[in-house]
């Protein structure tokens, strides 16, 4: 028996070890790699999960400045910046990133180093506590043991297999050695723009806007807490340990605020704004520091307001949106150019909108003026978007209210 028990243990020791060395030596998530050595390599690597890749690597790679936010983010904000030459930047915005994954990846980040700038991109689904988290966020992803427990995990060699059978990374896969992105090819949505639109917008009234089964939107938590005591959380650390954080709400086209709007959300919408205001005022006032800059580039504007090619139309490509949310590299060039102009009193006139609480009521009222006139430019769009709001409705079963 006890002779039994010892071949058993040492079988399972040569299986674990077997496995931990396959994972080790395919490293799917690119986390066992030098990183000094992998920013070298030039071409794509192949990730099979982005999250792990960049939580569990990225948020310990040296950096001087790093990219947090949703796939907005992740997107539409690639690497040829002159804002980010000579600069080890990472991006480190995610997929459905809410704010709480926000603030767990900036502590990580100051656990390991100090970056000299942090962009983070601020969505208002990202601060729905009602919004499950993306299926692929692990706490675990933060603990010093995890490249190991992932060594000897059986999901980690499935992805492993999958690595030896893709062998290559796919257009639009995560990512480089840097955490951007892998740029989509603007040719292959040619022809599918439109329904890209409408399968973006039920997308958001299904899960993001008002997620079954509560179909609601809530700042406060049920046990207790708020997502925007994140956001305090945030700012207090940027302000603690003096990080230059630049804040921006994201932009996307204006048929996604009216899909918000359609979702009974623009009263809240707006109240977020002004909370994102107040908070970053409060905070600073409590260090006896200036308010952080805080740029919103959402609303109704030249960019936002691009017309979607008809259905089937093979030959026209949208400039500055892919889809209902997410901007283009295109629009990233412009908003990294706006985050480190250094014009002290930017003209009106160029794009975005440094918001504070002298001129955000000023800036809501615009917001809605320019609203009303696309409404009453685009009635299509706005019928079509009313639709896909019925046909939700009618799948999601919501209680009553």
């Amino acid at each position: 028996m006890r002779g039994y028990f010892l071949h058993f243990t040492l079988a399972v020791l040569i299986l674990a070890g077997a496995l931990a060395g396959f994972n080790w030596m395919v490293d799917p998530y690119a986390i066992y790699r030098d990183h000094a050595a992998l920013m070298q390599q030039k071409s794509a690597i192949l990730v099979m999960n982005e999250r792990v890749f960049k939580t569990v690597a990225l948020t310990r790679a040296p950096a001087d400045i790093v990219l947090l936010g949703s796939s907005r983010t992740d997107i539409g904000i690639g690497q040829a910046h002159q804002a980010f030459a000579s600069k080890r930047v990472l991006n480190l915005a995610t997929f459905g990133q809410p704010i709480t994954e926000s603030r767990r990846l900036m502590q990580a980040l100051l656990e390991h180093g100090k970056p000299q700038v942090i962009l983070l991109g601020l969505d208002f689904f990202a601060f729905n506590t009602l919004f499950a988290p993306p299926s692929d966020y692990v706490e675990e992803n933060y603990s010093p043991f995890r490249p190991y427990s992932l060594m000897l995990s059986v999901s980690t060699l499935a992805d492993s297999l999958a690595v030896m059978r893709r062998k290559t990374p796919a257009e639009g896969d995560c990512c480089y050695a840097d955490g951007f992105r892998t740029p989509n090819d603007p040719k292959r949505f040619l022809g599918n723009y439109h329904q890209q639109f409408i399968d973006n917008e039920r997308m958001y009234l299904l899960e993001k806007y008002l997620p079954y089964p509560d179909c609601d939107f809530s700042f406060e938590r049920k046990n207790g807490g708020s997502s925007l005591d994140e956001l305090r959380a945030i700012l207090r650390l940027a302000q603690q340990q003096q990080i230059d954080l630049r804040l921006f709400i994201s932009p996307s086209h204006a048929r996604q605020w009216e899909t918000l709007g359609q979702a009974g959300l623009w009263t809240q919408w707006e109240t977020w704004k002004q909370q994102l205001v107040n908070i970053n005022a409060e905070t600073a006032k409590q260090f006896s520091r200036a308010p952080l800059v805080l740029w919103d580039f959402s609303g109704y504007d030249a960019y936002s307001t691009e017309g979607v090619p008809e259905a089937g139309n093979p030959q026209q490509l949208m400039n500055w949106y892919s889809d209902s949310s997410h901007y283009t590299p295109a629009l990233g060039k412009l908003i990294v150019q706006r985050l480190f102009s250094s014009e002290p009193n930017a003209p009106t006139d160029i794009w975005g909108t440094q918001i504070n609480p002298g001129n955000i009521q000023a800036h809501l009222a615009r917001i809605r003026e320019a609203r009303a006139q696309y409404r009453a430019s685009h009635p299509q769009d706005i019928a079509e978007i009313a639709q896909t709001a019925r046909e939700v409705e009618q799948v999601k079963h919501c209680p009553s209210k």
